[in-house]
Order: C-alpha cells, then sequence, then structure tokens
C-alpha cells in the first residue's frame, strides 16, 4: 500500500468514526443525514455531501441502521434519512468493543 492509499483509509477510519459520534450527540442517538455531512462538510473531513459509503460500512457492521425501510445508505442523503446507532453502535462509541475500520 503506498502513502497516498494508506491517506485515504486512515481518512475514511475517521469518517467513519465521526458519524458514529455525532450520533452521540444526537437525540436518541439519531441524526439526519443531512445533519451529519454538513458537519463533516464544516469540519473538512469531505468534500462531496455523499456519506453513501460510509453509512453502508456502519450499517454494514451493525453499527447504524436507517429509520425508513425504502431508503438505503447510497439514497439516504438525497432523502435526508435518518440515521440511529444500534446497541452495537453505542457500544462501539462506549469503548465496550473495537472496530479496526472505525476510527473512535
Amino acid at each position: 500500500m503506498n502513502g497516498a492509499e494508506k491517506e485515504e483509509v486512515k481518512r475514511n477510519k475517521a469518517v467513519r468514526g465521526y458519524i458514529i459520534r455525532c450520533l452521540v450527540k444526537g437525540f436518541n442517538n439519531t441524526a439526519l443525514t443531512r445533519q451529519v455531512s454538513n458537519a463533516m462538510i464544516s469540519a473538512g473531513l469531505i468534500l462531496s455531501p455523499d456519506i453513501g459509503k460510509y453509512i453502508s460500512y456502519l450499517e454494514d457492521a451493525g453499527y447504524v441502521e436507517i429509520t425508513d425501510e425504502k431508503v438505503t445508505a447510497y439514497t439516504a442523503y438525497s432523502e435526508d434519512a435518518v440515521i440511529r446507532l444500534t446497541k452495537a453502535g453505542v457500544d462501539l462509541a462506549e469503548g465496550t468493543i473495537s472496530d479496526p475500520g472505525v476510527d473512535i
């Protein structure tokens, strides 16, 4: 893996961790997709508001869920879906479990 690829991996982990931390701060461990995306743009973590690949990773790992069954991780931004932490997501945020792909 070259330097650019290592930086990409590091950034992906940071973005996933940021999403988890945003949800912890949200009401009942939830947040609107656009709120999370806009916060990350403001923080300089991402350039594009499309955070589908990050949500998909977290959803596949069982850390988050999208509250509307018709919405997928890749349409969550356009639908402004609500993302919620699962029990496993709370455990990850609290450090009870760890995931090398998420930098909390």
